[in-house]
Order: structure tokens, then C-alpha cells, then sequence
């Protein structure tokens, strides 16, 4: 049977096939690219971020290093101990607090189409490579190595 005699037979098909066609060709065009304007604010965005973070985590490793230090003598201080956790878990607050901000910038500069793989982009920028995951973890994963 012909193309034409199934489209004969069943219009209804033929409307399918077309809004199928002119989907794929919408998600294939590329999202559009940002200004200069919109560039310029995301890097700058980034930098400050960085900049941020960079400085709040060189004062966590500190904090976290001065209660290893205090952990490590046999007699433990209370209180400076309770005052360094505190330290660290405002340090831990401001770090969160940077990286939201960032994230809620960024979502006032690009639309919609681009914040995917803007997101993408920052990920890669603003994640220690050390730390980025290889692989997602898995079901198998889970069942080869289950938790002592």
C-alpha cells in the first residue's frame, strides 16, 4: 500500500505525522545564544561566586583543621569545641547561602531554553573536579557494593 492510500484511508494520520515532524525540527534548533549583556552578567556572576566561595572555604578548612587539632588532645574543651562546630556550620550556611544566590541570579539573566545548558556550563566551572561524580550510581551499583 502507498503513502498516499494509508493518508487516503486515515487523514488523521497524516496531521500526526506533520505535528511530529514539526516538533523534532523545534527540538533540534538550537536555543538561542545569550547577548553580550546576558554574557557578561552570568561571568560575572560566576566570578563573584568563585570569589566567595573560595574565600568561605579557606575558612572552613581552617575551622575544621582547629577542631581536629582540639579533638586530638585528651582533654577536650567543651566549649571551644562547641564554639568551632558553630564556626563551621555558619561557614557551611554562608557557602549554601552563595551558591543559591548565584542560582537565583542566573535564573533573572537567560531564559528557560538556555539555563539547561547553562547549568551544564556553570556545573563544570564551579564543581572541584575531584569531587564530580563519573558514573550515576545504580541499582547494581547498590546491590555490588551494599553498605557495611
Amino acid at each position: 500500500m502507498k503513502l498516499s492510500q494509508v493518508i487516503s484511508r486515515w487523514p488523521w494520520l497524516a496531521t500526526i505525522m506533520v505535528a511530529a515532524l514539526m516538533v523534532a525540527a523545534e527540538d533540534s534548533a538550537p536555543p538561542p545564544t545569550l547577548t553580550s549583556t546576558q554574557l557578561a552578567r552570568v561571568r560575572e556572576l560566576v566570578r563573584m561566586t568563585q570569589d566567595q566561595s573560595s574565600l568561605l572555604q579557606a575558612r572552613l578548612s581552617e575551622r575544621q583543621r582547629a577542631l581536629a587539632r582540639l579533638y586530638a588532645q585528651f582533654e577536650l574543651d567543651g566549649r571551644a569545641a562547641q564554639e568551632l562546630q558553630d564556626e563551621i556550620i555558619e561557614l557551611q550556611r554562608q557557602l549554601l547561602a552563595n551558591h543559591h544566590q548565584m542560582q537565583v541570579e542566573v535564573r533573572k539573566v537567560v531564559g528557560k531554553e538556555r539555563f539547561e545548558i547553562l547549568r551544564r556550563r556553570l556545573e563544570r566551572v564551579l564543581t572541584p573536579s575531584g569531587t564530580r561524580p563519573t558514573t550515576t550510581p545504580t541499582t547494581n551499583d547498590h546491590e555490588q557494593h551494599p553498605a557495611e
